[in-house]
């Protein structure tokens, strides 16, 4: 089941500090950084969303940072 980056680490009770570790976020501001991939209020280079989706386990991806309308549907419209 494909869930955002927050509701993982809420899940999983993971301190932001953790996940910015665990995920390779260095620097001043990392903190920051990490809040906001959390709140989606950026989105992290691809590099970075492929450490997350390994350290989730494959739980959090690359279409979990996607817009809502950019994502594909679920299932395939029926042909008229």
């Amino acid at each position: 089941m494909a869930m955002t980056l927050d509701e993982y680490r809420r899940q999983e009770g993971v301190t932001v500090s953790d996940l910015a570790d665990a995920i390779g976020v260095t620097g001043r501001h990392r903190i920051r950084t990490v809040y906001r991939y959390l709140t989606q209020e950026r989105t992290p280079a691809l590099p970075v969303i492929r450490r997350i989706a390994e350290f989730t386990n494959g739980q959090v991806t690359f279409e979990d940072f996607l817009p809502a309308r950019a994502k594909r549907p679920t299932k395939e419209p029926a042909h008229a």
